[in-house]
């Protein structure tokens, strides 16, 4: 018996379909010796900083909407959050180490540039106080003027992909100058509790891939449009505290969090023993030259200008697998159903679906369509993110509560080598809290509900239960002797 458990996503499945990524993933798993899915998360993430600015998916129903991811994953210290994140976007960062040292040289020219110009305008504005009377002279000195500050030398803007520990009116600025960012931490904390969230708003908006409207007080005001916005957030999970901390129902409440895929991986501490490492790093690198191609192809975007990004597009076969998936989603809603409580993840988790069924794409072939075998793939994936937001956003009800503490319980009689009981006996030793206001009888509800164990009336008409209902009865206890 279960109420929002984890999945698994079969990682030799992922492979085949996705070997770039899914053998990757799978290595970083097995030398790193982290968990799979906080593997994979920094895998995704790598993916959707790099195609951001190059691709956008066109949604079976005809919208055209960013590949930007926005990923959370909560887990402990010690599950090496950091180590997987710099290994995953390590070509990214190189990258922008690139890209400070060229603006650093194009600062200098921009200087030396600068001052030639301030020379030129301060002989040009002589010119026109000596003109004197002369018409000829004070038109040509005008003319060179006018010519000379249309040419003003242009400041070198920073192209930074990766903003860490930065502002919101920071991030947003960069944004405005350069289009594209990925806003990573692996101590969230610093986003979380610093003035970031403030920017709540903003972020749903790119997220949505809206226009960004500011004003500034004496300052020019931003207008940010087709710019795109990764981010990754890695938080312990005493930090993250989604029903608790002043602003935590302002974030729930705006859909900010609905936006993202959320990962709540098993801890591996304890089990990382030296014997399951490997040595080998051949996927990791290839992993790497692939994500190289694609940042070459977004450098060159750049320096061209004006580019406008490829349209992914979905296969007739997994158009219509995502509308029946889209549907699924939307019966959730309804009372009783899967979304019930989380109406604002549901409504985001189908073009969750569809921006890293576009990445996956992008990233193993770049040609032809999605296909109905890459958005399985990016379902599972999806699906399990699903179940570990609706374990931190949704608690289950109270009687759920109780019974998985209740089957605790029972398991621990089991292994004491027994399988008939009378009620009385495990409403006696079921935890303080379950023995007023009937709690013991409907956590017990559930578990009979669920067949999880059956009853029984013995011989003496006393209530008993079987503990391994899938298990044949004895004869003497059919025949109702006990």
């Amino acid at each position: 018996m279960a109420y929002h458990m984890k999945g698994e996503i079969n990682p030799a499945a992922f492979c085949q379909s996705c070997p770039l990524l899914g053998e990757a993933v799978r290595q970083a798993h097995q030398n790193y010796q982290a968990p799979y899915r906080l593997c994979l998360m920094g895998g995704l993430a790598a993916l959707s900083s790099a195609v951001q600015s190059l691709a956008d998916v066109v949604m079976p129903y005809g919208t055209k909407v960013p590949t930007s991811l926005y990923q959370l994953v909560v887990a402990p210290s010690g599950e090496r959050k950091s180590t997987v994140e710099r290994r995953f976007m390590k070509e990214i960062k190189s990258l922008d180490d690139n890209l400070e040292e060229e603006l650093s040289i194009s600062l200098a020219d921009y200087k030396v540039k600068m001052l030639e110009w301030k020379s030129q305008k301060k002989q040009l504005e002589k010119q026109l106080v000596k003109s004197g009377g002369d018409d000829q002279v004070l038109m040509e000195t005008r003319e060179e003027l006018r010519e000379l500050l249309a040419s003003e030398p242009t400041k070198p803007q920073p192209a930074k992909l990766v903003y860490e520990d930065i502002s919101p009116m920071a991030m947003l600025i960069a944004l405005n100058e350069t289009g594209v960012g990925t806003l990573v931490s692996s101590e969230g904390a610093i986003i979380v509790d610093g003035k970031s969230f403030d920017a709540v708003p903003y972020l749903n908006s790119l997220w949505s891939d809206d226009k960004v409207s500011l004003a500034r007080v004496g300052k020019p005001s931003l207008n940010i449009s087709n710019a795109r916005l990764d981010v990754s957030i890695m938080l312990q999970p005493e930090i993250f505290s989604p029903y608790t901390g002043k602003k935590g129902e302002k974030i729930r409440g705006s859909g900010h969090w609905a936006r993202y895929l959320v990962f709540y991986p098993e801890s591996t501490q304890g089990t990382r023993l030296s014997t399951r490492q490997a040595n080998s790093w051949e996927h990791l690198e290839a992993f790497d030259r692939r994500i190289r191609g694609i940042l070459s192809r977004a450098r060159m975007a750049r320096v061209v200008g004006d580019f406008e990004r490829e349209e992914i597009r979905f296969s007739e076969e997994a158009a219509a697998e995502w509308y029946k998936l889209a549907d699924n989603i939307e019966e959730g809603i309804l009372s009783g159903g899967r979304f019930e409580n989380a109406s604002d993840h549901a409504s985001k988790l189908g073009e969750n679906i569809a921006r890293v069924s576009a990445l996956l794409h992008y990233f193993e072939t770049g040609r032809g369509e999605i296909s109905q075998e890459t958005l399985k793939v990016a379902e599972s994936i999806c699906m399990e993110c699903s179940d570990d937001f609706l374990e931190l956003f949704v608690p289950p009800p109270e009687e759920i509560i109780d019974a998985l503490e209740l089957n605790k319980l029972i398991e621990r009689i089991q292994d004491d080598g027994l399988r008939f009981i009378r009620k009385t006996y495990l409403n006696k030793r079921c935890p303080n809290a379950q023995r007023t206001g009937g709690r013991f009888f409907r956590a017990l509800d559930v578990l009979l509900r669920e067949g999880v164990i059956s009853d029984y009336v013995d011989g003496n008409n006393a209530q008993c239960l079987d503990l391994c209902p899938d298990l044949q009865r004895p004869m003497w206890l059919v025949n109702g002797y006990h």
